[in-house]
Order: structure tokens, then sequence, then C-alpha cells
């Protein structure tokens, strides 16, 4: 068994105690582990995995169903089924500009790529091009880039867009029956002709 001895002179403060419970917290940052995603967000920099993760659930998916089955079930009601639609088609619309945008600032270019992505000819091109090159790396004028996704996360996301090629087919291959007369009884209800 040691001695202990007294300390002559100054004693030093600073020094640690071993059984002091120290600064560090558990979770570093609570709002990071339950952070909602920014859908309608229309700054900082959204990675080319998170796009594709977004953009086939939320802009191809969910408004295509739901205006199929407005045109097969509101087909007579033509009121009702613009106003439906067009409600779709704004939201849609403005989450595809959001998450152009963001990833145009993501490969470094200016957010107005983005709108442009939604004109009619040019427009393909650019959102072709937005749509498949990967972005910086490194911080930019834009901000720094995304966490990665990690390789499930990703694998999830071919699966996702592959699901959504399948899903889209299958939806038109066994609405087909009920589509075409819908929009054709719309169109000639609009224009004053025949139903059938």
């Amino acid at each position: 068994m040691s001695r202990i001895e007294p300390v002559f002179g100054s004693v030093n403060i600073e020094t640690e105690n071993p059984y002091q419970s120290g600064d560090a917290e558990l979770i570093d940052n609570v709002a990071t582990l339950f952070s909602k995603p920014k859908i309608f967000d229309f700054s900082g920099r959204i990675s080319l995995s998170r796009y594709w993760l977004l953009h086939a659930l939320l802009v191809v998916v969910i408004p295509t169903t739901l205006l199929v089955f407005f045109t097969i079930g509101l087909q007579h009601q033509l009121i009702v089924l613009l106003v439906a639609s067009a409600t779709v088609l704004i939201f849609s619309g403005l989450l595809s500009i959001s998450l152009l945008m963001r990833r145009s600032r993501d490969l470094g270019w200016s957010p107005a790529w983005g709108v442009i992505a939604m004109l009619p000819f040019i427009g393909t091109l650019v959102m072709l091009l937005l749509s498949i090159f990967p972005g910086k790396s490194i911080a930019h004028k834009y901000g720094p880039p995304n966490k990665p996704l990690s390789i499930s996360g990703k694998i999830f996301t071919c699966f996702l867009v592959i699901a959504t090629l399948i899903y889209l087919t299958a939806l038109f291959m066994n609405t087909q029956k009920y589509l075409l007369p819908a929009i054709n009884n719309i169109f000639t209800g609009f224009l004053g002709g025949t139903q059938y």
C-alpha cells in the first residue's frame, strides 16, 4: 500500500478529476437525427441518389397514379377533374423545380437551370443532364455536398427507380381500357360532341 503525502506549494486547479462527468453529449445534434426532408426547399444541394429517391416516388409515381384515377373516376365531372388535376400538377411541378434547382447547385451550375429544365424542348436535354451527372464532391459556392447514402440506401434507390418503371408500365397496361374512353369522353364533352 502506498503512502499519501501532503503536497506543499500551489495546487494546480486545472488538473482534471477522473471522476468528474465529461462535457460530451450522448447525441451530438438531436436535429440531425430527427430532421424532416426538405421537400419544397429551393435552397441548398441534393445529391444524385437523393434526387432519384425523391423524384421517383413524389414526382412520378404518386402524381401519375392520382391523375389516372382522377381521369377514370371523374370523367363526367369536368370542373372537379380540372381542379383536382391542376392541384396535383401544381404540387408536382413545384416539387420538380425544387429538386432540379438543388441538383443544378450540386453540379455547380446556376439554379436557373432547374427552372429551364421545365421548358418544353431545351428543358428535356437539361433535365436529362441534371438527372444523370453526379454532383461535385467538394464544397463550392452553393455549400457543402450532402452526406453520401449508405450502400443499402443506394440499392433501395435503384430498386425504387426500377419498380417505378415497372409500376407505370403495369398501371397504363391495366387501365388502358378505362383510360382511353375516359379521355375521349372528357374531350368530346368539353368540345360539345357526343359521348359513348
